[in-house]
This record gives structure tokens, C-alpha cells and sequence, in this order.
């Protein structure tokens, strides 16, 4: 273990640094370790909440880097921060990306064909309809979605850990970097549908210019930030240079609709197994 303390740089004269508080892990990047810290501070907020989103929003990547390079204890634990987003989510936005309805489901290009079958022969096994079903479905979908988000991170963390392998050869390391960014991810949807009303009152209200926020608003939260996001944090992250972080960035954003494509699959098998 290290002599000084990973967090401040104080030396170290036992177990837990005596200026800071930071247990003395050495760099721990076991999975163990992060499932602890979401038991131990769940539920706990405190100034390390402010910071943490702070450096999220405004320092994109740095968290990332310090959280790695041992600087711990000024910050949430990455998951504890991702539940929190994640709760928010579902509770503020009306999208149905990630919980889609059981009609949608049957449309998808990944697994359509299939799920079509599967409800075609349930229906006729239970001697069910359609209607009556899909809003038994939805519910569960629904239920099922919000439980098992997190999913995204790591199928997100799979391509970072390829395209960063070169300079971050711990898949740890990604799975870091991909709560953060899809946890700004989520920010980005939630911050551009609460500003809707306030978009629709100027362009619509005062311009009168009849324009969907889908045209321009939205697509900016949803595309643009997150790209920009993903550009810049991966930077930082694995101290790429600027010619490389541009293209290293939009595969990190790819990524996250890729995962969205397998998360779609496995909610839609997860709750047709449920009802």
C-alpha cells in the first residue's frame, strides 16, 4: 500500500489518513469495493453530493480521472450517483426509449420478429387479445425498466474499455467512466424535457414560430451535449490527443444507442417471462 494518502498527500500513520478520513486502499478497483461503497452511502448525502455533481456537469472526465487516481473521499460513490440520476429520470421524463410499449417492442429490428411470435402464441395459449394484454405488459416493462437500467453502464463500459484499452487496461477503469457519462446522458434528456414549456413559451408564445421542440431542442439535449460530453470526458479520461478524442467520442456516443438496441431486448424477454 501507498505511504501517502491517495486523496490529500498526507503521510500516512495507519489505516485511514488522519487529515482527510480516506481509507488507505491503494487504488482498489474490485468490484466488491464499488458494490460496499453503494451500501454505505446510498442513502447518505452530504457535501460530497454538490461536489460530485459539480465536477459532472462542469468537469467533464476529471471526476472520472481523480476518482481512479485514488482522490475517493470528496466524491459519491459512482453508483450511489447513478441510482440518484436514474430515479430522477423516471420520475421527470415521459420518454419511452428504454421502456417501450409492447407494440413498439414488436417493431424492433433487433428482436421484432421474434417477440411477435412469442406474444402471437401467448395470446392464443391464454386465449387472450391483444388489448387486453399490452397494458399487463406495459406495467411490467415499465417496472422492469427502472430496475434494471444500470445494464446500459456496462455494455457502454465494453466499448470504452476497447477503444481506451491502449491507456486504460483495467475494464474497471471504463465501467467508471460510463456511469458518468450515461448518468450525464440521462441529465441531458431530463434538463431539455423541463426546459420544453420554457422553449415552446418563447418560440411558439413570443415568436410565434410554430416549431416542435423535436426539431432543434431536443435533438441539442439528446445529440449534440452528450457528443460534445463523450468527447471531451474521454480526453481527460485516457489522455488521448484532440485528433483522437473526436473520434474516440463518437463511438462512445454510438455506443450508448447500441446498448439502448440490447437493453430494449432484455427488458422485452424480462417482463414477457414476468406476465
Amino acid at each position: 500500500m501507498s505511504n501517502s494518502c491517495l486523496n490529500c498527500g498526507e503521510t500516512l500513520n495507519g489505516q485511514y489518513c488522519t487529515n482527510c478520513g480516506q481509507q488507505n486502499k491503494d487504488k482498489d478497483r474490485s468490484l466488491k469495493h464499488l458494490l460496499g461503497d453503494l451500501l454505505n452511502n446510498l442513502f447518505f448525502v452530504d457535501n460530497r453530493f454538490w461536489v460530485s455533481y459539480k465536477y459532472l456537469l462542469f468537469k467533464p472526465g476529471v471526476m472520472t480521472y481523480e476518482f481512479l487516481e485514488g482522490k475517493r473521499r470528496k466524491f459519491m460513490s459512482p453508483i450511489t450517483l447513478f441510482l440518484f440520476v436514474n430515479v430522477l429520470y423516471f420520475f421527470v421524463s415521459p420518454l419511452t426509449d428504454y421502456s417501450l410499449s409492447l407494440t413498439d417492442q414488436m417493431k424492433q429490428p433487433t428482436h421484432g420478429t421474434l417477440a411477435s411470435r412469442m406474444v402471437e402464441d401467448k395470446l392464443v395459449q391464454e386465449e387472450l387479445d391483444l388489448e387486453a394484454y399490452a397494458p399487463i405488459y406495459k406495467q411490467t416493462s415499465d417496472n422492469v425498466s427502472k430496475t434494471i437500467m444500470i445494464l446500459n453502464v456496462p455494455m457502454i463500459a465494453f466499448f470504452v474499455y476497447l477503444i481506451a484499452i491502449r491507456k486504460r487496461k483495467y475494464y474497471y477503469d471504463s465501467l467508471i467512466f460510463s456511469v458518468h457519462f450515461f448518468a450525464v446522458f440521462l441529465l441531458c434528456i431530463i434538463a431539455g424535457i423541463s426546459l420544453a414549456p420554457a422553449y415552446r413559451w418563447v418560440i411558439n408564445g413570443l415568436l410565434e414560430i410554430h416549431m416542435s421542440p423535436w426539431t432543434i431542442w431536443m435533438p441539442f439535449f439528446m445529440l449534440v451535449l452528450p457528443t460534445i460530453y463523450a468527447i471531451v470526458s474521454i480526453k481527460k479520461f485516457a489522455q488521448m490527443k484532440w485528433y483522437h478524442t473526436i473520434w474516440s467520442g463518437l463511438l462512445i456516443f454510438i455506443s450508448g444507442f447500441v446498448a439502448q438496441f440490447i437493453y430494449r431486448s432484455i427488458v422485452f424477454f424480462v417482463s414477457f417471462w414476468m406476465t
